[in-house]
């Protein structure tokens, strides 16, 4: 005789942990972006003062 196994989750179940993946997966991207942004925001700070201290410099060597 052959003993048959019931599902361990219900298809309920199952749509309610796809349902948790998805939002932890978006939240991920989320604080990847913000993270990308911040970064981005420091280098183009970064830029900014040293093309203004380049210009300071030409201005002093008379370039």
């Amino acid at each position: 005789m052959t003993v048959r196994t019931r599902a361990l989750t219900t298809p309920s179940e199952r749509d309610e942990f796809e349902r948790m993946r998805l939002a932890a997966q978006i939240e991920r991207a989320r604080e990847l972006i913000a993270q990308y942004d911040r970064h981005q925001e420091f280098y183009r700070r970064q830029i900014e003062d040293s093309r203004y201290e380049l210009g300071r410099l030409d201005e002093r060597l008379g370039g």
